[in-house]
């Protein structure tokens, strides 16, 4: 009793799975075809490539600049291998036009003839009917030439409904060809069509792709030139913040308050509001020493931190730069200035504006190359901001 009780829990516990697997189950046909699939992966790649051409080459980071030419790059060779399939379809559509046209010349011609034919038959009856088969049975000498009169007779009227049944049917052949080849004349104009449209995105992807490619070839251009000018007077910098740094610490000059003279103790606050274009750290075979926040110009820069001047002035392919010491061996440095909003000894307290953003030095755009050095040599800002 009891095992047989255990059989039918069993049997009822494979009922309840076979159901809730059958619930389960993505019902028959929901599996995506190939075709959605590439429709989704084209519709997703045409998404991306506008998202790149509508990037603000002036604000974008060079990680998103550069994915965005890359971006573009594969647009362009999607849009031109699209091209290149529209021109093969055209031209076999344009084939088929041409082998409709072809067969419905044939079928004329041969409809031609075979009136001809029923024509001159036709004539010739008319002409001369003692020439007639029937003519020749009813004058027939005996039954036997009769009977082959008559065979004649069948034959030349066969041969006849032959022709006529042979000229209906190629007129219907003649009909269905005009209708194919008016087909096939609509899907080549349709697919000129797809060749124009595709056509057109081709030319708008390399326009934007030779917009993007221009800017990222400027800045990697305009960093190598900054780069290579800073990298030439990184030693008279260095040289410059640390005997200013000596000569503040000889006067005895305090550090700033909340700073306990180690670096990690820095705190500083965001010298300009934007967003990150240039990260420190080697990029296109430079070092970046400082990093590229985004701002237009005339936006008012702020002193990181409270503390000294000890640079306010034109600096190679700084432009117009400002250095401030914090004390604690940490300075700070704001360059391509529009205008310089300070001078030089000055004493600042965080926050105050200290210049405004331009473009000044080696520089394709308005932003803010911003520094932090710690005994003259540069480090990571981000490091020390918030």
């Amino acid at each position: 009793m009891g095992s047989g009780h255990g059989k039918t829990s069993r049997a009822v516990v494979l009922v309840v799975i076979a159901v809730l697997v059958l619930a389960l189950a993505p019902p028959a046909g929901a599996k995506e075809s190939t075709a959605t699939i590439q429709a989704k992966r084209e519709a997703a790649r045409k998404k991306r490539a506008t998202l790149a051409a509508e990037l603000n080459h002036l604000r974008a980071t060079d990680a998103q600049l550069t994915s965005a030419v890359k971006v573009l790059d594969r647009q362009v060779a999607a849009q031109q291998a699209g091209a290149d399939a529209a021109r093969q379809a055209v031209m076999a559509a344009l084939a088929a036009v041409a082998e409709s046209e072809s067969r419905i010349a044939a079928t004329e011609t041969e409809m031609t003839t075979l009136h001809t034919a029923v024509v001159n038959r036709a004539v010739s009856v008319y002409v001369r009917p003692k020439d007639n088969a029937l003519v020749g049975v009813i004058g027939a000498k005996d039954l036997g030439d009769a009977s082959r009169r008559s065979s004649l007779l069948a034959q030349v009227t066969n041969r006849d409904r032959d022709v006529l049944d042979r000229l209906r049917a190629l007129r219907e052949d003649l009909g269905d060809e005009k209708v194919k080849a008016d087909a096939a004349r609509d899907l080549a104009a349709k697919r000129r069509q797809v060749v124009l449209a595709r056509l057109s995105e081709l030319q708008k992807a390399r326009k934007e792709k030779r917009r993007l490619s221009a800017a990222l070839d400027a800045r990697i251009r305009q960093y190598q030139a900054e780069a290579d000018a800073v990298a030439a007077q990184e030693s008279g910098l260095t040289a410059l913040i640390r005997s200013r740094e000596s000569a503040r610490a000889s006067r005895g000059d305090a550090d700033d308050p909340g700073t306990d003279g180690r670096v990690s103790g820095a705190g500083l606050s965001w010298p300009v509001r934007g967003s990150i274009t240039s990260g420190f750290g080697s990029r296109w075979g430079r070092l970046h020493a400082g990093i590229d926040i985004g701002a237009g110009t005339g936006a008012p820069i702020r002193a990181a931190k409270a503390g000294e001047v000890i640079f306010a002035g034109s600096m190679s392919g700084y432009g117009n730069c400002v250095i401030i010491d914090h004390g604690g061996g940490l300075s700070t440095l704001y360059a391509h200035q529009s205008r310089i909003g300070t001078n030089d000894g000055a004493r600042v307290e965080g926050g105050e504006v200290i210049g405004y953003v331009g473009s000044t030095g080696h520089s394709t755009g308005p932003h803010l190359h911003f520094e932090t050095r710690v005994g003259g040599s540069p480090q990571n800002p981000m490091r020390y901001l918030p």
